[in-house]
């Protein structure tokens, strides 16, 4: 009996152990408000704050500021993201689909957005918007051409 508890106890210790390396991170990240790398996105009146990571190679966390009245015209993007408002009033649709139309996203609020879709955005707001992001594979926006239908 006393070998058989024995056992059990080694063959748990030893799967947790494994499942301890799973989850192992390089430490804890802190990064204060103060000290978000914001940078203004080409072409357009926005600005993106990388939390970890990078969102053109790989899995990040990104914040997207835009002005009161922000319109983005149609666009897709090349992964898969998350979303959820952090500040302002926000509007997410799909114009091919009717998704998203008429909701009004609120802080808290939170989408998802398949990647390649075509889809619109715009801080309906008096207030700049800012939009927690996060992406599992390369993140970029693509607008499509103007001949393109």
């Amino acid at each position: 009996m006393k070998k058989s508890i024995w056992c059990i106890v080694a063959a748990m210790t030893a799967s947790s152990m494994a499942l301890a390396q799973d989850r192992a991170t390089p430490g804890n990240h802190y990064l204060t408000a103060a000290r978000i790398p914001w940078a203004r996105e080409a072409g357009a009146p926005v600005e993106l704050g990388a939390l970890w990571g990078d969102r053109a190679s790989g899995e990040a966390g990104t914040l997207l500021r835009t002005p009161p009245g922000f319109r983005s015209g149609l666009h897709s993007h090349t992964a898969d993201y998350w979303a959820v408002v952090v500040r302002g009033v926000w509007e997410h649709w799909v114009p091919s689909t009717g998704e998203g139309t008429g909701i009004r996203l609120e802080s808290g609020a939170h989408w998802t957005q398949v990647k390649t879709q075509l889809h619109e955005d715009a801080c309906v707001s008096d207030v700049p918007c800012v939009i927690f992001l996060f992406n599992k594979t390369p993140y970029v926006t693509e607008y499509p051409s103007k001949g393109a239908k």
